[in-house]
């Protein structure tokens, strides 16, 4: 063998023998007795499904087995995912982003979950947030389905708690049909604010996730409110806990978020009395206005028929200012307190005051009901049709005719009367 020949041997020979660092790198890594299920699994690592081991471990040179990483904690990793680098500018931060430590929900080398991640999405959340906290009666769809990523980015997020959007863009991008409440005239403050101060994201004992029975979660901001519910009087809504009867607790086009437009929404139930005021062609001032509440209290009162105020509920009793202070939040308190007037009223005969006449009483002053119908009349003034009278309630007609400077009344009271203001 000449010089050369023997040259070019020993450079092959040189070539073909295993180095001790190639040993430990990428060739060398997975052997019939290290590592051997590395790159087995559904789910691969770019570098180990290379084979490219050194991109991310460097071994120490001269030290079987000695490694050390190409970079530190998430470097390492934004040496290849560069586009996610940008994320650690975020205002919110995953923990585990935060901390740098990207294996504490991906494993770095293979898996049988996608991302190779370290478990099924839902259970891997769960091995660092309570599971109690996400298992109760009601399971919001997302959790249900195991899928947290729906609403939270495992990343890094410019809204709260990591969320894919704000809040109620984000509730909104799967409750569609909940998406036209924002364009109301009146929209509930939670709602406008935060859907999470009524609804739990995540899961609850209550339906639609509510965080406490529907009038106990009311209660909790309309406190208010709650204390009706000890009233003498209660409206049955408040009384049965229905808050959603009269209310809509999203929005509404209607003030105090009615359902329907007031006078609509109280007909609703009292039909009776709205079939009655539609056939009257006479309607008391805030019945005229569709205004119910201007009387009575739409939760409850320590007065009969939830008035606002006083009203007698008896039919005869002494005369008392007092006693109609319903009436006199408009009506003038003095109408009946002069015998004689020449201002306090148009019900006169000439200067005696005829209010004065039938109500102020010791023992049987009359009730304003006994002529006036409170709601709606088919007469002037809003006479009634007919009057009670007696232990079995007999019903006296009234016929009221409105003369030019007074009027004239028919009842089973009296005889035939009129009183002219003239006189």
């Amino acid at each position: 063998m000449n010089k050369i020949s023997t040259v070019v041997f020993i450079f092959l020979l040189l070539l073909l023998t295993p180095h001790p660092i190639s040993a430990q790198g990428d060739a060398g890594c997975q052997t019939d007795k290290c590592h051997v299920t590395m790159g087995t699994m559904e789910f691969i690592h770019g570098p180990v499904g290379a084979g490219i081991c050194t991109i991310c471990h460097t071994p120490v040179e001269g030290k079987k087995h000695k490694f050390i990483f190409a970079a530190e904690q998430e470097e390492l990793c934004f040496n290849c995912h560069d586009g996610k680098r940008d994320m650690m500018l975020e205002e919110h931060l995953h923990t585990p982003v935060a901390d740098g430590n990207c294996v504490g929900c991906h494993d770095p080398h293979q898996s049988n979950y996608r991302y190779t991640l370290k478990g099924d999405a839902s259970e891997l959340c769960f091995t660092c947030h309570a599971e109690e906290h996400f298992d109760n009666e009601y399971v919001h769809g997302p959790i249900a389905a195991g899928d947290c990523n729906v609403c939270h980015n495992p990343h890094a997020s410019a809204n709260e708690k990591q969320l894919v959007a704000p809040k109620k863009d984000l509730c909104f991008s799967c409750h569609k049909e909940k998406s036209d409440i924002m364009n109301k005239r009146h929209i509930h403050s939670p709602v406008a604010e935060d859907c999470t101060k009524c609804h739990n994201p995540h899961a609850n004992k209550e339906e639609f996730l509510l965080g406490a029975a529907n009038e106990q979660l009311c209660y909790g901001c309309h406190e208010n409110i709650a204390a009706y519910v000890g009233a003498k009087h209660q409206h049955a809504p408040v009384a049965e806990g229905k808050c959603m009867d009269c209310h809509d607790v999203h929005a509404s086009d209607n003030p105090r978020m009615f359902v329907k437009p007031q006078e609509a929404l109280c007909f609703s139930c009292h039909n009776e009395m709205g079939d009655f005021v539609s056939d009257q062609k006479y309607k008391h001032g805030p019945v005229k206005e569709g205004d119910c509440n201007a009387c009575h209290d739409p939760h409850g009162s320590e007065y009969h028929r939830i008035l606002r105020d006083n009203f007698p509920e008896e039919f005869y009793m002494p005369y008392d200012t007092d006693n109609y202070a319903i009436c006199f939040q408009c009506h003038n308190k003095d109408i009946a307190l002069n015998e004689k007037t020449k201002t306090l009223t148009d019900f006169r005969d000439g200067d005696i005051n005829l209010h004065f006449l039938h109500v102020n009483k010791e023992k049987k002053g009359r009730s304003c009901k006994a002529c006036h119908q409170v709601h709606a009349s088919s007469q002037s003034k809003h006479i009634r049709e007919s009057v009670p009278f007696g232990k079995i309630s007999w019903e006296l007609p009234v016929t009221y005719t409105k003369l030019e400077n007074g009027g004239s009344c028919v009842v089973g009271c009296h005889s035939p009367k009129e009183y002219n203001r003239k006189k």
